[in-house]
């Protein structure tokens, strides 16, 4: 054999090497996108540590900010995320625009987990729920469900959160709709019980740390608020309570975007997210619910842990929860009809 031709075949070799080399360091790897802080801190503990183990890879992290930047990824042809966290509405609407990858559930069990919030291209990751809560010791008067909230003549100060999702739920369950006959949500009726109340709301609320501060302050004597931020304050010594009882149940969920480019290992990694031992281990890090039922079977739940997580056995038949599928269909005209009842 030739100089030249022993050359070129080295060269080959050298390269077909490289190639194989680059593609299962590809295929050993895979990026998780999460929303960051506490959250993420504690799902790298309980999700992606347990799984890198299990599925002998490296999982890489980033952080995003929502469904706008996952639209962009998958627009640019080469997303750099495998699987993304997102809120439940968000995750409805990118299948609804295409931009997620059909869920491989021969991989990912899903059993145990509520139909309601398992689709064929996105799966809940973890549950909360808005509640309401009251301070014990201003002496106003204080509501203790929905129906009070909403009840002009229960005069203490309260606050709600700035947006229509959960707020419209929470007037039209205090106006006693029942939970099964809550959508199609009654617009126009949940504006009117929005109004009743509206001069005794001292603050519409943004951000969780928010609704915790008010209370804490006691700004206010009773709100609806996160289940996670109640509980810290409650936590924390303070003479304050809450009720699971008519709780609006929300979810944050799990994509695949379209076009990832390690598909295949990002079923893998959601099927370890969904195990009871992973959705357990998340609820003793931070105040965030299973939604895989068999966790409650796992000892690292305590029956006092339980008390305060929404999907529980003991929990779970009071709470209403969210259809992210109707708000996907109907959010830009009820933000706007929402904005337009706070602007007067």
């Amino acid at each position: 054999m030739s100089g030249f031709k022993r050359k070129t075949l080295h060269t080959a070799v050298v390269a077909a090497l490289a190639l194989a080399a680059s593609c299962t360091a590809l295929a050993d790897s895979l990026t998780f996108s999460g929303w960051g802080g506490a959250l993420q801190d504690a799902e790298r503990k309980a999700y992606l540590e347990p799984a890198a183990k299990a599925l002998g890879v490296t999982i890489k992290e980033d952080n995003m900010d929502g469904l706008a930047a996952v639209r962009a990824q998958v627009m640019s042809g080469k997303p750099k995320w495998d699987v993304v966290e997102l809120g439940s509405t968000e995750c409805a609407q990118a299948q609804q625009e295409g931009l997620v990858e059909p869920l491989d559930y021969s991989v990912i069990d899903a059993t145990h987990v509520d139909k309601s919030v398992v689709s064929s291209h996105w799966i809940a990751s973890h549950a909360y729920a808005t509640v309401v809560a009251w301070a014990d010791d201003t002496g106003a008067p204080v509501a203790k469900n929905w129906q009070q909230f909403f009840d002009p003549q229960v005069k203490g100060a309260r606050a709600l959160y700035r947006q229509p999702w959960l707020t419209m739920e929470a007037a039209l369950l205090g106006d006693g709709v029942a939970p099964k006959d809550l959508y199609p949500l009654d617009v126009e009726r949940a504006t009117k019980v929005l109004e009743r109340i509206k001069p005794q709301v001292v603050n519409w609320w943004s951000a969780g740390a928010d609704s915790a501060q008010l209370l804490r302050s006691r700004e206010v004597d009773f709100l609806a608020i996160w289940n996670g931020r109640v509980n810290d304050v409650k936590a924390s010594g303070e003479k304050v309570n809450y009720s699971f009882d008519g709780a609006l149940l929300s979810h944050d969920c799990l994509i695949v975007p379209k076009g990832a480019a390690n598909k295949d290992l990002a079923m893998k990694l959601i099927a370890q997210i969904m195990t009871p031992q992973s959705q357990a281990a998340l609820a003793t890090l931070i105040p965030y619910s299973p939604v895989n039922s068999q966790a409650y079977q796992e000892p690292v739940i305590t029956e006092e842990l339980a008390a305060r997580l929404p999907t529980s056995p003991q929990n779970i038949d009071k709470v209403v929860s969210v259809s992210p599928e109707w708000w996907v269909s109907n959010q830009a005209a009820v933000r706007q009809r929402f904005a337009l009842f706070l602007a007067h």
